[in-house]
């Protein structure tokens, strides 16, 4: 799927790294906040390497995937799997690899915070290795919040809105022109309009359009 827009958020983001301060990123489901950070990852990957970890896991399993994200499997033997969630945090935590390039852990899928949680942000937090991007979902109980930004201080929360029509409308045409749906300018305003910049209806209006096409050109086979 094409990436348009979010010029404003993914400069705000970049700049907010590169002061040395951590990210919460908020918005509601299906607004794109994974989708802008792996474009953030994807257009700064010579300066940095983020690695995405699911948030919503136990720490002991975001442990074992930042484990084998981050640390080669014959640096540490075959036993990695089985390494104990403490000497694996210390690992994680103490990292010092080849890679020169500033390392960010995304946290996506935050809904909920349990007392473990926190606890392995702040250990990992504490050794300032890491810059941390944190994808919060908006119904994040506020409590939660603060005790996240504190974890994660210095942080700046950054809620993504719905997309302007502009854009909207720039990524209909886009996807028009790579997929060949050719459609008019007027019903690229349309789509703009119905979707109101929500980028997840965009991407399901695009999905039932694709789907219809291979339907008819199937139906004529």
């Amino acid at each position: 799927m094409s990436f348009v827009g979010r010029e404003n958020e993914t400069k705000k983001i970049i700049r907010t790294l590169e002061k040395g301060n951590n990210v919460i990123l908020m918005g509601k489901y299906g607004m794109g906040r994974t989708t802008l950070i792996k474009h953030i990852a994807n257009i700064t990957q010579d300066g940095w390497r983020f690695v995405f970890t699911d948030f919503s896991q136990t720490p002991g399993n975001v442990c074992q995937e930042l484990l084998k994200a981050l640390i080669p499997k014959k640096r540490y033997g075959k036993d990695r799997k089985q390494r104990r969630y403490k000497s694996g945090r210390f690992l994680i935590a103490n990292i010092d690899g080849k890679d020169k390039r500033k390392h960010g852990i995304v946290l996506d899928n935050i809904a909920k915070l349990t007392r473990p949680k926190l606890a392995f942000i702040r250990y990992l937090a504490w050794e300032k290795r890491f810059q941390f991007i944190a994808i919060a979902e908006m119904f994040l109980p506020e409590d939660d919040l603060f005790l996240l930004r504190a974890e994660l201080m210095p942080a700046d929360v950054i809620t993504l809105p719905h997309l302007p029509e502009k854009d909207a409308r720039e990524f209909f045409r886009t996807v028009s022109n790579k997929r060949g749906f050719e459609w008019s300018e007027e019903y690229i305003q349309m789509l703009a309009e119905t979707t109101k910049g929500y980028p997840l209806g965009m991407k399901e209006t695009v999905e039932r359009e694709s789907a219809r096409r291979m339907k008819a050109g199937n139906a004529f086979c």
